[in-house]
């Protein structure tokens, strides 16, 4: 029996249970049939002076909505979208997906996704069925349909890139889980059907492909706090199933190779993880390692990282009687592990987090976080020609640190509370090439250095609240400075804003903002912005009839000339949006 027919046999064993799992539960209930949605109509206006070209048109209006049937648990939904630019209207029958369920059992028919795990299958779209079916300690994962349409090669659009071979798939994973652990295995195969193409260019390297994917995962607690979780997989992949020496040139012609058309482009890659956590009373730690072969892939996802290592360490503290917080995160991460590139990238990443709490009206938080990359090349082999590998060789350093304080005023209780917070954050970026030997997680070894940049910014802030006027009032300043070569950009300004509520369920807000930005001290940009917004929410006093509710925003915008040659420019857009729910 053919590969490719497989899929289809699996859906016809799901028919049945597809026509019991529905919630048959509710047959002859209110709740049998539900209708749900919404509309949504939205228009912009717009008008400007100042300049002789509009920045948008003057009026523009767009409608939108949805409509979703339930019946018995499934859904059949309908969307629609109108504007008066563009008009569309979707009955999605060819994309809609089925999920009815029956106690334990749960379907997933139609155009629909299920995840086992990243190393096997991993969220790839497929057109067909799947089944989660739960039963106490036990849990079964099944699913089979088309993976991929065929897209044949077009000379017109010559789609060279994106020709694909009609694919199937189909797997099955079991979980067994107790109180102090729990394993789960999975199977996964797709394949690729070779004649689904009616032409194929002869500059295209696409072959037909086959894949088999199993894997071991579990989790375990050794003793109290300590658990330790992991995941194998093995991927036995078939470059192309049109080679006719099935298993010449083959170290791996076992009994495994019939199930994946096994020839000599098959290979076999894994991939691994382990994390161990211990947690305290006062401290919790992590470790973390990932393993994935050069060249790993499974066809059940869409894009996959491999040649890798990582390895991350992340303890964290509580002290001062659970006042401060304080957590850290290192990690490591390097490639080329067979050694056969021309060039190996390590990475190296590191954060601290630390929150404090001395008394109640106080709140204190710091975090940094270094970013480092370097990679070194190796020599190409010419006889005529030979470069020095060390000027090739890059390092990339990005730090950044950040601190903040919210001070709280006032009683809640009373009628007027208020805070003040201050924020401020550091960024620093650079990078060096040249003659650099090696590279640590901070700094290289040489005194070469790079062009960095330098990212300032602060905010300050102080917002008041009156409970009995249901009002509240902020006020505050933004500073944004950022430093690259002999250019310093500097982006000041003050804001204002008031929020009102009437009656809960009229809310109204606005407020003003003007800002400065200078180059090198000269003044480039002289902008003051002014918005208003209201809001209305309708109940209706049957809540089966559903709710609408208005918005209108405004937002007024005029910049001022810093040079004589300039003028005056103003800006005003209006936005309305109207909805309902049912």
């Amino acid at each position: 029996m053919k590969y490719t027919k497989n899929p289809y046999i699996l859906l016809i064993l799901f028919m049945p249970l597809f026509l019991s799992a529905q919630n048959l539960d509710k047959v002859g209930k209110k709740d049998m049939v539900k209708v749900s949605g919404g509309m949504n109509l939205n228009t912009i206006t717009y008008a400007s002076n100042g300049t002789s070209y509009a920045g948008r048109d003057p009026f523009t209006w767009f409608a939108s909505g949805n409509v979703n049937i339930s019946i018995l648990d499934i859904s059949l939904p309908f969307t629609y979208t109108f504007s008066n630019r563009v008009g569309k209207f979707t009955q999605p029958y060819n994309q809609v997906a089925f999920h009815p369920k029956y106690k334990s059992i749960q379907g997933h028919f139609g155009i629909t996704s299920m995840s086992f795990s990243p190393y096997t299958l991993s969220g790839h779209t497929f057109a067909g069925g799947g089944l989660d079916i739960n039963k106490g300690k036990f849990k079964i994962s099944l699913m089979g349909g088309r993976l991929n349409k065929a897209v044949d090669y077009d000379p017109i659009l010559n789609n060279i890139n994106d020709i694909t071979y009609k694919r199937y798939g189909y797997g099955i994973k079991t979980e067994f889980t107790e109180k102090k652990y729990s394993l789960n295995a999975i199977l996964f195969k797709a394949t690729d059907v070779s004649n689904s193409l009616n032409l194929i260019p002869t500059n295209t390297e696409i072959k037909p492909q086959d894949n088999l994917v199993f894997s071991l995962g579990g989790k375990t607690t050794i003793v109290k706090n300590l658990t330790i979780n992991g995941e194998f997989a093995l991927s036995g992949l078939t470059q192309s199933t049109l080679n006719l020496n099935s298993y010449e040139g083959t170290q791996n012609a076992g009994f495994i190779h019939p199930l994946i058309n096994g020839n000599e482009t098959t290979d076999f890659y894994k991939a691994y993880k382990t994390s161990i956590s211990y947690q305290m009373k006062a401290a919790s730690v992590a470790f973390n390692f990932e393993h994935i072969d050069p060249n790993y892939k499974t066809l059940g996802g869409y894009f996959f990282n491999n040649d890798l290592e990582n390895y991350t360490l992340a303890p964290s503290f509580k002290l001062l009687k659970g006042k401060m917080n304080l957590g850290l995160n290192g990690g490591f991460q390097k490639n080329n592990l067979a050694a056969d590139k021309a060039a190996t990238t390590k990475r190296w990443i590191g954060s601290t987090n630390i929150s404090y709490v001395p008394v109640q009206k106080i709140a204190l938080n710091a975090s940094y976080s270094n970013f480092s990359t370097f990679t070194r090349n190796r020599p190409t082999s010419d006889p005529f020609y030979y470069a020095i590998a060390d000027t090739l060789n890059f390092y990339q350093l990005s730090q950044n640190a950040s601190a903040s304080i919210m001070l709280q005023t006032g009683k809640k209780d009373k009628n007027n509370s208020g805070s003040i917070q201050a924020l401020y954050n550091f960024q620093e970026s650079s990078s060096v090439n040249g003659a650099i030997q090696n590279a640590s997680a901070f700094g290289i070894n040489v005194n070469a250095e790079g062009v960095p940049s330098y990212v300032h910014s602060g905010n300050l802030a102080y917002t008041s609240n009156f409970k009995k006027e249901n009002l509240s009032a902020t006020i505050g300043s933004n500073v944004n400075q950022t430093i690259f070569l002999d250019q310093n950009s500097l982006f000041i300004g003050p804001s204002l804003t008031l929020q009102k509520k009437l009656k809960k369920k009229i809310s109204l807000s606005g407020g003003s903002t003007y800002n400065r930005q200078y180059k090198n001290t000269t003044l480039v940009s002289n902008v003051f912005n002014h918005r208003v917004s209201a809001s209305y929410a309708l109940k209706m006093k049957n809540e089966k009839q559903g709710s609408m509710n208005f918005s209108l925003n405004g937002n007024w915008m005029t910049k001022l000339p810093t040079v004589a040659s300039e003028t005056k420019f103003n800006e005003l857009n209006i936005f309305a949006n109207l909805g309902y729910r049912f």
